[in-house]
């Protein structure tokens, strides 16, 4: 059986992190190669602010899997924003299991960004893969609770007794000063960002070339985030948009639709 080794992601072996998640048809792509930039930044500086923001599975010296996180200290709480296991080959050999494991071996000891304490709890909205495993039935069978049975998607694994997990918002807070504009949200943690940034970009000035559009960097912006909430990645004229952009033309018309609506 082959051994599977993980290690944290540092400065030495974050190209690593960067790249895992990239297709390998897509590395001379300029929306991944400043993808890439953009993830090799936020990665830089949340290093330096954690210490530590990921792991990396690694099967005979190569990148296979990983887990991605980003630690609250406001609320006590680390968030794991992407597990991944990108070749099919490497399926069902117990990685995601052994990174998970890790994470909650390694959560279970003091943080200086938790003022020398334990986090309460690990959350993470679960996103699916098609023709994957679905993600939320991998966390709850790795002994996380589902926020409210209305949201199969959002879990927490408890990490000091009794402590019950209630998000700040559970719903979108609209700002009056998104009326009459577009924005667009990215997530510079993984390197698919600038292409789904580009791509939304794209589809929203064939129906609205007029409209004012502002980009909103997750990271560096995060009080933008917590001001309205739930996000998507797309808000129109105050109201989120719901529908993913490569179905264009629900997009589209989601887009036409809240521009009607002042």
């Amino acid at each position: 059986m082959e051994k599977i080794e993980i290690k944290d992601v540092n400065k030495e072996n974050v190209e690593d992190l960067i790249y895992l998640c990239i297709p390998p048809d897509k590395k001379d792509d300029p929306f991944f190669i400043e993808g890439a930039k953009v993830k090799r930044r936020w990665a830089n500086k949340a290093l330096e602010k954690y210490g530590s923001i990921a792991k990396l599975a690694y099967l005979n010296s190569k990148p296979v899997g990983m887990i991605q996180y980003q630690p609250k200290p406001d609320e006590k709480l680390v968030e794991i924003t992407c597990i991944f296991v990108p070749n099919k080959e490497n399926l069902r050999k117990g990685i995601g299991k052994t990174l998970l494991k890790s994470l909650l071996d390694d959560m279970r000891k003091p943080k200086p960004y938790f003022n020398n304490d334990t986090p309460l709890a690990l959350v993470t909205w679960a996103f699916e893969v098609p023709g994957l495993y679905p993600q939320h039935e991998f966390y709850r069978k790795m002994g996380f609770k589902q926020v409210s049975k209305d949201e199969p998607f959002l879990l927490y694994y408890p990490l000091k007794e009794g402590f019950v997990y209630i998000p700040k918002s559970k719903e979108y807070i609209p700002q009056e000063e998104d009326k009459g504009k577009i924005l667009i949200f990215y997530d510079p943690s993984c390197p698919f960002c600038i292409y789904f940034l580009e791509k939304e970009k794209e589809l929203v000035r064939e129906v609205a070339p007029e409209v004012p559009t502002r980009i909103i960097n997750q990271f560096e912006e995060p009080e933008e985030v917590e001001k309205r909430g739930k996000i998507s990645f797309c808000i129109v004229n105050g109201k989120p948009i719901k529908t993913f952009f490569m179905d264009k033309e629900n997009f589209q018309k989601e887009v036409k639709e809240a521009l009607k609506h002042g």
